[in-house]
């Protein structure tokens, strides 16, 4: 996820900010100092390369919040001067990702501890900035928002900004390459770091990214109430792994409206307005139940994994005492896992809807006696459309969760990295005399 390869770069480097001698951590000769040089160059470049990539794939997404100035009709405006500081930034990171001799460092050398701090410091942001390589993927970028793309580039223009201070302060490293046009570098990021502080940057872009798979919880049942979370998690994550047949959805619904109504008198005891969301909850499904009563189809084969652990959550709360307490982080874990498997349930039935996997049963009306016909079959089967199952969908539509305003913040790690881009060493005073610098 983002939010962790994200802090991660962020740390090691406002580290590295930190620390302003640089040559005796290198090592003892001048061999041992080249060659962590070239180490560190190594890095660098890996660090940079994502950099370029990151800025490349929210490129569609970033727009300048600088007011632009009215055009002079007698002037001819010179190409690329409508360019974004994002893009312009983009530009010079390319310029000197060109003008580096050094390669990205390899997979050993990411995964391979260190002997000294500060290459280990330098082996932790490059080993980060290859992990964000999949959180700042095209495939992820293009779901993001103007506002989320915006904050990936406050980011990049703050990583940047430390690797060219970084760059300074091993000038005295044996053989050391500094960046191409560094201090174009510098002011581009710089720039582009003032244009986003002009907006409103989204930092709910730390949720996107690679996420590790959800895998059931093995083992014996919990005791307890966890054994009713336990369950309801398997079945979280087994419902999702297959399409459920009908019958199976039938299951997990009625599941699902028996478990809101067992534990609402137990919500009601920490959180009033959790036990009345719970109950509605109840209220839902239960209509939900009646209207899939005469529902059948071939919407798939899968689920039956999903329903039997419906069955065991229902039975592990039904042995409950009625005087059970409940902790607020166990009321927490059953509405984020309400609210994912409402959301995939909704979405089902939608999608069963859509390719018209789903038959309704109806009752022809019953033939007059004057008519001269033979006895028909009056039950049938009606594909379920939008237009005559207005009801079933207004139930789904009552059954997605309200999404909240998200309230992620920058994180301290933002705010660490930029007061180590404007850190100075610490000011001695002499007792003898004045200040010495």
């Amino acid at each position: 996820m983002y939010a962790e390869t994200g802090a991660a770069m962020r740390t090691a480097l406002a580290e590295l900010l930190r620390q302003h001698r640089v040559q005796h951590r290198l090592g003892h000769s001048t061999a041992e100092r080249t060659e962590a040089g070239k180490q560190v160059r190594r890095y660098r470049h890996s660090v940079l390369t994502w950099c370029g990539q990151a800025l490349e794939s929210v490129s569609p997404m970033t727009f300048v919040n600088q007011p632009s100035r009215r055009a002079n009709p007698f002037r001819a405006v010179a190409a690329g001067a409508g360019a974004s500081p994002a893009g312009e930034l983009a530009r010079s990171i390319d310029v000197a990702l060109a003008g580096d001799t050094a390669a990205c460092a390899s997979g050993k050398e990411l995964t391979t501890p260190t002997g000294e701090l500060h290459v280990e410091l330098w082996r932790q942001v490059a080993k980060a900035a290859a992990l964000a390589e999949h959180d700042t993927a095209p495939a992820i970028a293009a779901t993001m928002t103007a506002p989320q793309a915006q904050a990936v580039v406050a980011d990049v223009a703050a990583i940047v900004q430390a690797l060219v201070v970084l760059d300074q302060r091993h000038s005295n490293t044996p053989e050391w390459h500094f960046l191409k046009q560094g201090g174009h570098l510098g002011w581009a990021a710089l720039a582009a770091a003032l244009d986003v502080s002009l907006g409103q940057p989204d930092y709910t872009v730390d949720r996107l990214g690679w996420h590790p798979p959800v895998k059931p919880i093995s083992g014996p049942p919990r005791p307890g109430i966890l054994g009713v979370l336990q369950a309801e998690h398997n079945l979280v994550v087994k419902l999702g792994s297959s399409l459920p047949s009908t019958i199976n959805l039938r299951y997990v619904i009625d599941s699902q409206r028996i478990l809101s109504h067992h534990l609402t008198p137990f919500a009601d005891r920490i959180d009033g307005r959790l036990a009345e969301r719970w109950d509605t909850r109840a209220d839902t499904y239960a209509t939900l139940q009646r209207q899939f009563r005469s529902v059948s189809g071939l919407l798939g084969t899968g689920g039956g994994a999903a329903a039997a652990e419906g069955g065991n959550a229902v039975a592990r709360l039904r042995s409950l005492p009625a005087d059970t307490i409940l902790e607020p982080r166990v009321l927490g874990g059953f509405q984020l896992l309400f609210d994912q498997l409402d959301q995939h349930i909704a979405d089902v039935i939608e999608e069963g809807i859509t390719y018209g996997a789903f038959a309704q049963r109806t009752r022809l009306p019953r033939p007059a006696e004057t008519d001269d016909l033979a006895a028909t079959i009056r039950d049938q089967l009606v594909t379920v459309d939008r237009t005559r199952n207005r009801n079933l969908l207004d139930t789904i539509h009552a059954l997605i969760p309200h999404p909240t305003r998200p309230t992620t913040t920058a994180g301290t790690t933002r705010a660490d990295l930029c007061g180590a881009l404007i850190h100075r060493p610490s000011i001695r005073a002499d007792r003898s005399g004045p200040v010495s610098l």
